[in-house]
């Protein structure tokens, strides 16, 4: 990939991020700053098909980013946004209030993700499923249609899937895992990505939090986010 492929393919991704609709070379020229014309643009945008990184979705002359082109964003051009300290220590406060009580900590957290992302957030340890944010997914058109939504659904209630997907996900570095649409094994997840952790909690029981959303879903601010979560819940329960 060149470096303006690459430009190219970063300005499609973030117009895509915006509006869930296929993007054309025009609209990066005008809009991106490129500096090319909108056919050079064009020929560069069916190489990037070539290489797997964007597909044409129907008969729109757009184009959107496959897993491969989102994988390639994630792991060389996204740039996290950083947490304010005022975030980060309501944050800290509202988590070492709970930080006795299991079921209401874990409950807490996906509130505060939920809220603060407008995604849902699921936390799962022991059996025990804890979500929020079913309400702020309705506003994305990607779950428009309630059978899409009807199966999401159903994967995120069934405990086994949940710790599947993430067990499947996860490694021994203890960082931040993301699973794009299809990655996760379940093709009620082909719209969505999920952005997850492992944790620790009292006397070291092991779970899981996260954040699911669509492919499109603001990566900047959700990894930095569950990261600090995650943080937080273990340095709150060490040493219980």
């Amino acid at each position: 990939m060149t470096p303006r492929q690459e430009k190219i393919l970063k300005s499609i991704i973030l117009e895509f991020m915006k509006t869930a609709q296929p993007v054309g070379s025009v609209v990066v020229w005008e809009r991106y700053k490129i500096k090319a014309s909108p056919a050079t643009i064009r020929n560069d945008m069916s190489d990037l098909i070539k290489l797997g990184f964007l597909e044409k979705e129907n008969f729109s002359s757009g184009r959107i980013p496959t897993v491969v082109g989102l994988r390639y964003f994630l792991e060389n051009i996204l740039s996290e946004n950083e947490l304010n300290y005022t975030e980060e220590m309501m944050i800290r406060e509202e988590l070492n209030k709970e930080k006795f009580q299991r079921d209401r900590l874990l409950r807490r957290c996906v509130e505060l993700l939920a809220t603060k992302l407008k995604y849902i957030a699921v936390a799962i340890a022991s059996d025990s499923i804890y979500y929020a944010g079913i309400s702020d997914i309705l506003d994305y058109i990607e779950f428009e249609d309630l059978s899409v939504l009807k199966n999401l659904l159903s994967v995120i209630e069934n405990y086994s899937i949940l710790e599947s997907i993430f067990d499947k996900g996860s490694s021994s570095d203890g960082d931040i895992k993301i699973l794009i649409g299809e990655e996760s094994g379940f093709s009620s997840f082909a719209k969505s990505s999920i952005v997850f952790s492992g944790f620790r909690l009292h006397r070291g029981e092991q779970g899981y939090i996260g954040v699911i959303g669509p492919l499109r879903m603001r990566y900047e601010n959700v990894l930095p986010l569950v990261r600090y979560v995650r943080n937080t819940i273990e340095e709150a329960v060490s040493g219980w």
